[in-house]
């Protein structure tokens, strides 16, 4: 039952992220000409982490969303 409960939170925490992530990078990406150099590697640098610690959530869930963790490893290279 616990661990039932655990999952739920983490697939709740997991859709969180993943509405943040969605929001961040839709910004980043329009705004990303006009950010200054180091500006666009900061955020890029934060976004990247924000993705890969949420594929690493995703890998905790079982059963694993293998399409959820592709589709974010392929955001990763867009960025």
């Amino acid at each position: 039952m616990l661990q039932l409960f655990l999952m739920d939170q983490k697939i709740q925490y997991l859709n969180q992220m993943i509405e943040i992530i969605d929001t961040k990078v839709s910004i980043f990406k329009k705004n990303k000409t006009k950010l200054p150099q180091a500006a666009y590697q900061a955020e890029k640098q934060v976004l990247t982490r924000t993705i890969q610690d949420t594929i690493q959530l995703a890998e905790e869930i079982k059963p694993v969303p293998f399409s959820l963790i592709n589709d974010l490893k392929t955001l990763i290279k867009q960025l």
